[in-house]
């Protein structure tokens, strides 16, 4: 339309400019030769003197036509943006690519952007763009803009972790082992050796390596023997040791009765059973005949039942 418009308005101009400036150039032009020839001249000369001047003229009209429609004012027609401009989809993307790389503390080359849907028109923003994450994702940011109000969702991704610097670097300092203390050999203990308290002592050892069924008081290997060869500095295990023999069978073994009660009888009885520390065995009074029970409660000594 705008094109018609204009042809119009050039065959108006055209048609004023042959009805004004083409008298007013043909008189203005010096023809005093081609008037003197129109008379003194063959007719054929004159023809194309009067011809040469329709020419000039016509050429002058038409020079005169081209400048006006070329001229800066005369221009019509809406301004195109430039085409470097950036779109409102350019911009929303790498307001995008900054704001993730700030907050995540990597290079804009490492954040990567989904298409977005083509049926979606990103409007431009007069306002800043504001961005966050609304959900517990870090692979969604949503776009908001505050004039004309909308709001876009964009999904993204980092390649690779933030570069760290020196001030992140913190060297690793293993956290120190829980320790524990426990029963140790203080000398080398040999099978059938029976033991006491200066046999072993407590340390503290790593309780990563500890072995199962550690001893951990003194009190826990009186009155017993080593079942196999330790060496010092070894943790003592439960299996390590057993309750040795304080009884042997047919042995005078002194009995005790009463001390629960507040009184104490001993006697000389006879073991009928070897026993260890703690355990229950049989004996007999040789003057009565008389069978008991007793528990052993140390080298040849049995508390009554």
């Amino acid at each position: 339309m705008f094109g018609c418009q204009r042809q119009g308005f050039a065959a108006a101009a055209m048609g004023r400019c042959r009805l004004g400036l083409v008298p007013f150039l043909l008189h203005t032009i010096p023809t005093d030769p081609c008037q003197n020839f129109y008379t003194d001249m063959k007719p054929t000369l004159q023809m194309l003197c009067r011809l040469l001047d329709h020419l000039i003229a016509r050429g002058l009209l038409w020079g005169l036509v081209v400048w006006l429609f070329s001229a800066p004012s005369f221009a019509a027609g809406p301004v195109k943006p430039a085409a470097n401009a950036a779109s409102p989809r350019d911009v929303l993307q790498l307001s995008v690519k900054n704001w993730v790389a700030q907050s995540r503390k990597v290079s804009t080359e490492q954040v990567t952007l989904a298409p977005l849907d083509a049926r979606v028109k990103v409007r431009a923003c007069d306002k800043p763009l504001s961005m966050d994450m609304p959900f517990s994702s870090a692979e969604t940011v949503r776009v908001r803009c505050s004039h004309p109000v909308w709001q876009q969702y964009v999904r993204v991704s980092v390649v690779g972790k933030a570069p760290e610097t020196q001030a992140q670097i913190k060297p690793v300092t293993p956290p120190e082992p829980a320790k524990r203390w426990v029963l140790v050999a203080s000398v080398p203990l040999q099978r059938g050796m029976m033991l006491n308290e200066s046999h072993v002592q407590r340390a503290q050892v790593d309780a990563s390596i500890m072995p199962v069924n550690v001893l951990e008081e003194a009190s826990e290997v009186l009155h017993a023997e080593v079942v196999r060869d330790v060496r010092p500095g070894v943790p003592l295990r439960s299996h390590d040791i057993r309750p040795t023999v304080l009884v042997k069978r047919g042995q005078m073994v002194l009995l005790s009765v009463g001390q629960a009660q507040g009184f104490q009888i001993s006697a000389r009885v006879e073991a009928m059973q070897d026993g260890r520390f703690g355990e229950q065995i049989k004996l007999k009074n040789r003057d009565s005949g008389r069978e008991l029970s007793g528990r052993v409660q140390g080298p040849n000594q049995v508390v009554g039942l």
